[in-house]
């Protein structure tokens, strides 16, 4: 990759280049020479050793510096409520879907090579996953709650609604096009319409089963 103009520093080459590679090859098929090269250091001449002292404290940078960038930017659930049941849903929707597609390497990453490195897979997990999923159960159970469904647990519910915003983003990840071919839009659409369904009926089951 060519880097011009307001260029980063060459650590943070590295690192963005790395998690890359990782996502593309795999931890164990990229070298360091992969690595030095595709950050524009002359590969297998120690450039990389400069700044990190391994290919693992690579990786270990690589995590924490997106998941500071996750906890960084401001969420959906800032801008709550709006007032309306539809455009609360359709922004949960959007906002997941886009978070998802940033961490795509990341997922491939932790999918592939999460075995080695436990302790930041338990990072992510923690910091970026359990994250959204308590925030969405915190719109979701005030949504229903505002709806009258209470014959449901809101974690059950966020787990169910935002997991298959996840499993969307993780098909299209693992396989390069969108699960059953349905285009964003109107997975979107018929998500929220789903949801809409469920709080406007103030019975999930009912609603479920309609």
């Amino acid at each position: 990759m060519t880097y011009e103009g307001d260029t980063p520093s060459t650590r943070e080459r590295i690192i963005t280049e790395a998690m890359r590679l990782f996502a593309e090859r795999g931890y164990r098929g990229t070298t360091v020479g992969d690595i030095e090269e595709a950050a524009g250091l002359a590969p297998r001449a120690g450039g990389l050793y400069k700044h990190f002292a391994s290919k693992d404290e690579v990786v270990t940078a690589g995590i924490e510096r997106h998941v500071a960038e996750i906890e960084a930017m401001h969420s959906a659930m800032d801008m709550m409520p709006l007032g309306d049941v539809r455009a609360e849903l359709t922004l949960i929707a959007r906002w997941a879907l886009h978070e998802l597609r940033s961490e795509q390497n990341m997922m491939k990453i932790v999918f592939r090579d999460g075995d080695q490195f436990p302790q930041l897979v338990e990072l992510f997990s923690e910091r970026i996953v359990n994250r959204g999923y308590r925030e969405a159960a915190t719109v979701i159970g005030r949504i229903f709650e505002n709806a009258g469904v209470r014959d449901r647990d809101p974690n059950a519910i966020a787990a169910i609604a935002l997991g298959s915003l996840v499993h969307y983003r993780i098909e299209e990840t693992m396989f390069g096009r969108p699960p059953a071919g349905v285009e964003e839009d109107e997975f979107v659409e018929t998500w929220v319409e789903v949801w809409t369904r469920v709080a406007d009926s103030g019975n999930v089951r009912n609603a479920v089963s309609a």
